[in-house]
């Protein structure tokens, strides 16, 4: 309802009844600035810490809140030793269209395997929930209509 009412607002309307279903799909399809205000947090546990990194490097329009593998802050095991597949937990809080531009990079079979795995739990709660998210959440060249823009296709589309 807060999204329908910051696009309203921009035409001098105000939003008197929910948002039908194809109103919602229609807004994330424009990919309109108010679907930012439609918020998921995602909590992971132990996913490898270079899975993280690969995660936190879509970050407009999101908040990592990564474990701290400080020495000063744990002791579970010495920072500067630690392998690259140390577990960590985090909290991923995000915008919609920030979803969706995470969806189309880390679901592309470019991806890491353990990467897109996590992407695709994520985005199988979202649409568990919310199906008009369903066509969107997928890789970049399937979006594109089996387009690639990557510097080197996976091969996915011929």
């Amino acid at each position: 309802m807060l999204v329908k009412q910051c696009t309203l607002v921009t035409i001098g309307k105000e939003a008197k009844t929910p948002p039908t279903d194809e109103w919602k799909r229609k807004m994330l399809e424009a990919r309109h600035s108010p679907i930012r205000e439609l918020r998921f947090v995602f909590l992971l546990t132990n996913i490898p810490y270079w899975v993280s990194v690969h995660l936190v490097r879509h970050h407009v329009g999101c908040q990592p809140y990564v474990r701290s593998q400080r020495n000063d802050r744990q002791s579970e095991y010495d920072r500067t030793k630690a392998p690259q597949d140390a577990p960590v937990d985090m909290m991923w809080s995000m915008n919609a269209e920030a979803l969706m531009t995470i969806a189309n990079k880390r679901l592309c079979y470019k991806a890491s395997p353990e990467t897109r795995s996590i992407v695709m739990q994520m985005c199988s709660l979202v649409t568990s929930s919310n199906p008009e998210f369903e066509p969107f959440l997928a890789p970049m060249c399937d979006y594109h209509g089996c387009v690639c823009h990557e510097f080197e296709s996976c091969g996915a589309c011929k």
